[in-house]
């Protein structure tokens, strides 16, 4: 019999399969199994979660959720990160039970 850990686990390997929702991504240049998704700003506004840029600016939301035993250390917030090769800082990370997820954030310029 499993134990309670043992299926979260189990759970983490199928949602974190190529075959499902997984793809592979550059983590600051190294290829990793996780999901990307960019929240809409609707669900930001949900999540009372604002990214306010300065005048001219607005912001990229993005979060990366992985394994945490893929990664090689736990990215503390403030820190440069590397998405695919583009830059990011590091807003907030949440690790839950082995699967983190890494919000990360970009200024881009107004048109």
């Amino acid at each position: 019999m499993t134990t309670f850990k043992e299926s979260l686990t189990q759970d983490l390997d199928i949602f974190l399969n190529m075959d499902e929702f997984a793809e592979e991504h550059e983590l600051n240049g190294v290829p990793t199994l996780c999901v990307v998704q960019s929240p809409t700003d609707r669900e930001i506004f949900l999540q009372n979660r604002d990214y306010a840029g300065y005048d001219g600016i607005y912001g990229k939301q993005t979060i990366v959720h992985v394994k945490k035993s893929d990664l090689p250390e736990l990215p503390p917030e403030q820190q440069v990160f590397y998405l695919d090769g583009e830059i990011y800082k590091v807003a907030q990370v949440i690790d839950d039970m082995g699967m983190v997820s890494i919000v990360l954030e970009s200024n881009m310029r107004g048109g």
